[in-house]
């Protein structure tokens, strides 16, 4: 990792410390940095009696109860769990192009969502995806200090989460960070993410060029991640033909994140890093500024 990407991390973390996870019940029901689960434990709110079972702590023995009916019984109390986000980032090479910031802005954007979910309460745990997908270790490190996001994968993500998904913690929140430039069916992926979730966000990471692509005359272009070439001649049909591609692939993920029930955003990655502020995880409220 360069000194330019570690201090454009740094950045993102001071920039983080000015918005929290939110943890409304519009999401994951997550409130005050903890959440009831749905097994019995040791919070404090009570929820039942059952005939005491060799083993059980004694502590929750109901002795009023057993005076009334002569009869050990204990009290249930629901399971309290530590809410959880998972931040999962595909290091394809497409997410590291050449002269976009693609890249730069995927760290950034995982450095923001790491602090604003520690001021939320949450912790956390980062996830680099290539041909397999690694969990970085230990959990607290700043990705200033990761040493394996090459950012130079050249397969499919897609199909690594669909056939060897990550474990990842029950009833937590999980954030996936790509381009989405996969051939991989989004069912396939999303189903992967959001079994046991409590609430599964895709973020689609751009950059200026995958949108408007700056074409024009005879061109060659390089698959990043096959690096296969085609010569090609870029006019005006090419261009609305690659626009209605993008934008049908684009619809098509928002679709498949709307029918499973998670929420679809994008970011464009230039205008992230210039002030490292994650507008359309503001406007969806997966962020909220702290005051």
């Amino acid at each position: 990792m360069n000194d330019i990407l570690r201090q454009s991390i740094k950045r993102a973390e001071l920039a983080g410390q000015r918005f929290y996870l939110n943890v409304s019940s519009r999401f994951s029901g997550l409130q005050g940095g903890s959440r009831f689960g749905r097994n019995t434990g040791n919070s404090l709110e009570f929820v039942d009696h059952r005939e005491y079972q060799p083993g059980d702590d004694v502590r929750h023995i109901d002795w009023n109860a057993m005076a009334r009916c002569d009869r050990l019984t204990v009290k249930l109390y629901r399971e309290e769990v530590s809410p959880h986000l998972d931040i999962l980032i595909d290091t394809s090479a497409s997410m590291n192009l050449e002269n976009s910031k693609k890249r730069e802005g995927t760290v950034g954007l995982a450095a923001i969502l790491r602090v604003a979910a520690m001021n939320a309460g949450y912790s956390t745990a980062c996830w680099l995806l290539n041909d397999r997908c690694s969990l970085v270790e230990p959990a607290g490190l700043s990705p200033t200090e990761w040493r394996s996001a090459e950012f130079d994968y050249c397969g499919n993500v897609g199909q690594t989460i669909a056939s060897f998904p990550p474990k990842l913690k029950p009833d937590g929140v999980r954030i996936l960070l790509s381009d989405l430039f996969w051939s991989q069916e989004p069912m396939s992926v999303l189903r992967q993410l959001a079994d046991g979730a409590a609430l599964l966000v895709v973020v689609q990471m751009l950059a200026q060029a995958d949108v408007s692509p700056p074409l024009a005359g005879n061109i060659m272009l390089l698959d990043s991640e096959t690096s296969e070439t085609i010569e090609l001649v870029a006019n005006e049909s090419l261009m609305r033909e690659y626009q209605s591609s993008f934008i049908r692939h684009q619809e098509y993920w928002k679709k498949s994140c709307t029918r499973i029930g998670s929420v679809f955003c994008h970011c464009i990655a230039e205008k992230l890093v210039s002030e490292f502020v994650p507008v359309e995880l503001l406007k969806n409220e997966i962020l909220m500024t702290r005051s």
